[in-house]
Formats: structure tokens, sequence, C-alpha cells
């Protein structure tokens, strides 16, 4: 499955027309951008021979790949690699805070998921630009997406998130990047396994992190009725986004943290259904009884 995924709810939204064009470039500035090209290319060339190994190496060739398809895009851009990231783009002090965020991110998937490759993050400097390294993928109204084992920041709605917010929006997508694999996983398994993983650490309280569902919940409006689906995700998202979260988040409450993960590893193998009675012992609709009950005492006195 190649995933892809958007903010966690309560991160303002940036809408953005995507231009899926290649840009034009002027004859005149072929040759400046062949050089920029060039000049990541050496960024990203890693040790010499006689070095170690580059534990970076598929990331660097990838994040090369990823210059050379759009070069006209990286023009003063910047590289930093991390433990298990490779970030390219500007300005320099963003790609060096997102690399030390990846960093800490991956310390967390790893202690939850497992090792896993690492990613490649794109930081590029308008939302049209992103829109078209995401491709077919949609940015709008995201902070970030992950996407062929890539991450695309949204610059300007990643700037205006709280150091918090980045850690957990890094988090959430680096999880993606971790978990896909051939099948696909319902929505709500997906997005919220990367929210319970991205804020875990966050000593955010549940109604801080659900606040839209909670005043969903607190005036009599439609909400919990059925684990959220892709057409909950496009019509409401930051309440499907703080549903999923909440599912996930009592599976690992009342089964344990590798149960939930055993789930999900068993829903990359087989149906969902099926996953749930081999892990879990429960049916879908006993699963989503059991979370309409824990989400609603959970919004209701945190």
């Amino acid at each position: 499955m190649t995933a892809t995924s958007g903010v966690p709810g309560g991160v303002p939204g940036v809408r953005a027309e995507a231009d899926r064009r290649r840009p034009e470039v002027p004859p005149h500035g072929v040759g400046r951008i062949a050089a920029v090209a060039a000049a990541l290319a050496a960024l990203l060339a890693g040790p010499a021979a006689a070095a170690p190994p580059d534990p970076l190496l598929a990331l660097r060739l990838d994040a090369r790949a990823a210059v050379r398809e759009q070069p006209s895009m990286w023009t003063g851009a910047s590289v930093a690699r991390g433990e298990r990231a490779v970030v390219v783009g500007s300005p320099r002090p963003l790609v060096a805070e997102i690399a030390a965020l990846a960093d800490r991110a991956g310390r967390t998937v790893t202690r939850i998921w497992g090792g896993y490759g690492g990613a490649v993050v794109l930081v590029p400097r308008t939302e049209e630009q992103a829109a078209v390294l995401a491709a077919p993928a949609k940015v709008d109204g995201l902070a970030a997406v992950a996407t062929g084992g890539r991450v695309i920041v949204q610059p300007a709605a990643f700037a205006r998130l709280s150091a918090t917010g980045r850690l957990v929006v890094v988090t959430h997508e680096l999880t993606h990047v971790a978990t896909a694999g051939g099948r696909a996983v319902p929505m709500w398994l997906m997005e919220g396994f990367a929210d319970y993983v991205g804020y875990l650490d966050s000593g955010l309280p549940v109604r801080a992190v659900a606040a839209e569902l909670a005043a969903d919940v607190a005036a009599g409006r439609a909400a919990l009725n059925a684990l959220p689906g892709p057409a909950d995700f496009a019509a409401r998202p930051a309440q499907a986004y703080e549903e999923a979260w909440l599912a996930c988040r009592y599976i690992a409450a009342r089964f344990g943290e590798r149960r939930l993960v055993a789930l999900y590893r068993a829903a990359l193998r087989e149906e969902i259904g099926a996953a749930l009675r081999e892990v879990l012992g429960l049916t879908a609709d006993g699963l989503t009884r059991e979370w309409r009950s824990y989400a609603r005492e959970r919004l209701a006195r945190s």
C-alpha cells in the first residue's frame, strides 16, 4: 500500500490549487538548474568508497532521484541527514529542524512498530510545489503528506504549527512510511494508528486532541456513529481523524499496545474482520460499540 496521509485533527487547513504541470523553465535558466541539481547530487553523494557502508544509501539515492525529477524547485536548497532521514529543501534552518524532528519521531516509530528503512523528506518553498511533488496524493489543507516512501511538507501550513504540532505531524507521517504494505488497511486504522503514535509522547489531553469531536458530542451533533471511512475523512476530516485516533487509543488501553500493533500487522495480511477476530476476539460491530462507549466517556471527563 502506498500510504497517503494528512494532518491530525486540529491543525490549521490550507487550500491550494494544485498545478500538476511540470513548471516551465526559461531557456537561460537551464544551465543554472543543471548546476543546482549537480550541487545537490554532490551533497547527497555520501562517504568515499573507502568509508564504511552508509546506512542512508537507499535514502540518498531516492533524494537524488527526487531532485532530478523536479530540478527547478531546488535552487538554493540544502540537505540535512538524520539517523533515518534525508531532508532536502529550504530554508536551511527549517531543513535542519525537520531532520532533528525526524530523528525524534523515528525513535518513537521504532519503539512502537519496530525498525524501518527511514524516509526522504522534501521541503518545497510553496504549496503549489508541494502539490506537484505529492501528486497524485492531495495536499489541500494538510501540513504534510506521506506518499511513495517520501514525506512532502506543506510549507505554509507546517509553519503555523506549534513545536509539539510539528513533532506530531512528522511522527504521524513517518508512521505511515513505516507501516506501508502490499494490502490496504481500513482508513480508520491507518490514520488512527498514525495519530496514536504521533500523539503518544505529546502529553496532550484527550479533549485538546479531539476538540472538534468533543464539541460535536457536547452539542448533540452526529458523531461516533461508526468507525470513520473515506467519506468521513473527506466531509468532516478533523472529527474523522479524532474518531480514528480514539479507536486505536481504546484498543491500546484495553488490550495493550502490542495487540494494537498486532492488529495492524494482521490487517496488512488479511481482511479486517478476520484480523479483529484473530487478534482481539471482536467483530467490527463489537469494536464499534465498545469504542463508542469509551470515546464518549473520555470526551466527557477529560
